[in-house]
């Protein structure tokens, strides 16, 4: 037998050293994977901090929505004390502190718009009702508020009313009747009264009809009731009880 020539011996050697390489090592693509894979955090992490602690993100405008009766202008103004701060460090507590003074805020909300522009929705507080407060009338809203003074144009129900619309359960049980009642009931009503025992009154806009309500229970079966008598009962109709609606009385002129 003859032995391996001494080109068979040398491709055996440069075999073995070619498997001796490791065979994790990295192409240059993945190296540059974990260079970007490592990197990453540390972007993130900058953006942020640059977001809260520098002028990146800063408040440059200011854009107040929804009013009515409110000067949007007068509330950008009273917001003036938010620029230059970043926008991921406004809170609802900050813009609720400089609108306090406004009453007739009912809530709002904040919507940043990236990069300079804080945007304040506002809701007004909507009146419900009428009451007269030295010899002038003005127009509050459920929770007691006074919204403005009424004109001739508001057509709320004039609540017949002393005390303190915050406090007194006259007021609430008014509230509760007129939330309670269909959109048509309520438009029709003039003004309306609360007895000390939480019954309620009030007289029909357009013919003058004294309605004797009693409680807030059965608000629509009361209202449905009214209605229909209304309709059948002829133009002499002048006063109506629906306190108990399934024996309703009336009376005429």
């Amino acid at each position: 037998m003859r032995p391996p020539s001494r080109e068979l011996i040398n491709q055996e050697r440069r075999k073995k050293t070619r498997s001796r390489k490791p065979r994790n090592s990295l192409g240059p693509f993945a190296a540059w994977g974990r260079v970007i894979g490592l990197f990453t955090p540390v972007m993130i992490v900058s953006l942020l901090v640059a977001a809260f602690f520098t002028p990146l993100f800063a408040v440059k405008q200011i854009v107040v929505t929804g009013t009515d009766r409110l000067q949007a202008e007068r509330l950008a103004t009273s917001l003036e004390t938010l620029i230059d701060k970043p926008l991921t460090t406004i809170s609802t507590e900050d813009v609720a502190k400089l609108l306090a003074g406004y009453e007739l805020i009912e809530t709002f909300a904040l919507q940043a718009e990236p990069p300079s522009t804080l945007r304040v929705k506002i809701r007004e507080r909507q009146p419900l009702l009428i009451l007269t407060l030295s010899g002038q009338n003005f127009m509050f809203d459920a929770a007691g508020v006074r919204i403005a003074q009424a004109t001739s144009a508001d057509n709320y129900p004039l609540l017949r009313f002393q005390g303190n619309p915050q406090q007194d359960p006259r007021f609430k049980h008014a509230v509760e009747l007129l939330l309670g009642l269909p959109l048509e009931t309520y438009q029709g009503i003039q003004s309306l009264s609360v007895s000390e025992q939480l019954t309620s009154q009030f007289t029909l806009r357009d013919r003058g009809i004294d309605v004797f309500w009693g409680s807030n229970s059965d608000p629509l079966l009361k209202a449905e009731v009214l209605d229909s008598l209304l309709k059948t009962s002829g133009e002499r109709l002048s006063r109506v009880d629906v306190s108990s609606p399934n024996a309703p009385v009336v009376g005429f002129d």
